[in-house]
């Protein structure tokens, strides 16, 4: 990967993503030829609430992470805000229209509230969070044609 991409992945703040944003982020970018299912993993936090915190997020932001610079590279002919605005606009469909995703939230929240009990206060608009995540985008220069 060009020095440039590590740079960028290293920049993105996705440990500073709230759990609904992040969970939007790794269903946005599942495959199924994917090792480690999602739905498996959703499976399992019915059984052990305690995953979430403990093993996925760790793992969502690794694959968030890495699918997230794949999609840029892959679309290096785009301007950044381009890039930006097809990834917010690929996660307003998802959260309005995706029944995996919807399903999931429901046993993200249950995970969450057998573990703590807790809400957040003042949770951070998505938009602002996806926003906060993406702005180390818009320094990268899109290649030129001998690169």
């Amino acid at each position: 990967m060009p020095k440039r991409y590590e740079e960028l992945k290293s920049q993105l703040p996705v440990s500073r993503l709230s759990i609904d944003v992040l969970l939007a982020l790794r269903v946005l970018y599942d495959k199924p030829e994917n090792e480690v299912k999602l739905q498996q993993e959703m499976a399992e936090l019915s059984h052990d609430p305690s995953k979430l915190e403990r093993e996925y997020r760790s793992e969502w932001e690794a694959y968030v992470l890495r699918e997230l610079v794949l999609d840029l590279k892959q679309n290096t002919q785009r301007s950044p805000a381009t890039f930006i605005d097809s990834v917010l606009s690929r996660i307003e469909s998802l959260k309005e229209s995706c029944p995996y995703y919807k399903a999931y939230k429901q046993q993200i929240s249950e995970a969450k509230s057998a573990e703590d009990g807790s809400t957040a206060l003042f949770p951070v608009p998505w938009r602002q969070q996806l926003m906060m995540l993406l702005l180390p985008v818009t320094a990268v220069k899109p290649l030129k044609p001998a690169e």
